[in-house]
């Protein structure tokens, strides 16, 4: 009997070895599972924007009051502003505004050139036609972006510079009405994305 016990003994080491392991690697794979590890969810971006507030869409945020839009900037993640401008982007909206070449002086021209990864092109001017002057954009072509807005500032700075309105469109000649501007002081275009401060694209007047 006590050879028998010490043949046994190998064997139930030997299945006490395997147990452990067995227990050891159901362990590592629990530890492993998804519950322990933070998950990633890429939900689309009319869903994420929903969830900031009911019924918010990518339409109405651009065309939401400045005061409205900044309350919800200062509550959205960063990844939804991402996702805006990564679907704004991907977006074009073409606009062609006609001068007739009858009585305009040209006054000042520059070459926009875009600014923090964006891209920019075209043509700027100032113009005068009859009494009336204004800021002209040909061949013009930007990223676009949510609600961008046109600035004429000293030297590039959107905080001393004067709003124009909203961008017509990402990509055509427009223009835009100046009326009792100092073009000699306000001497550069900026193309703004108001919601997140970002600044798009430039083009010094000279």
């Amino acid at each position: 009997m006590l050879n028998s016990s010490y043949e046994l003994f190998p064997f139930m080491k030997k299945t006490i070895s395997i147990g452990i392991i067995v227990a050891a690697v159901a362990v590592g794979i629990g530890l492993a599972s998804p519950l322990f590890y933070e998950r990633q969810i890429d939900e689309p971006l009319p869903v994420a924007l929903n969830k900031i507030e009911e019924g918010l869409t990518l339409e109405k945020f651009n065309n939401m009051e400045d005061s409205a839009q900044e309350s919800l900037v200062q509550k959205m993640p960063e990844k939804i502003k991402a996702m805006i401008m990564e679907e704004m982007a991907q977006t074009e909206s073409q606009v062609s505004d006609e001068m007739g070449d009858d009585s305009v002086s040209i006054l000042k021209t520059g070459q926009f050139e875009g600014l923090v990864g964006h891209k920019a092109m075209g043509t700027a001017k100032t113009i005068m036609v009859g009494d009336t002057t204004y800021l002209r954009f040909e061949n013009f072509e930007v990223t676009n972006g949510p609600d961008l807005r046109v600035y004429l500032t000293p030297g590039g700075d959107v905080k001393q510079g004067i709003h124009l309105e909203k961008l017509k469109g990402s990509k055509g000649d427009q223009n835009y009405l100046l009326e009792g501007i100092d073009t000699d002081t306000y001497d550069t275009v900026v193309i703004y994305c108001q919601p997140f401060g970002v600044y798009f694209g430039q083009a010094m007047l000279s």
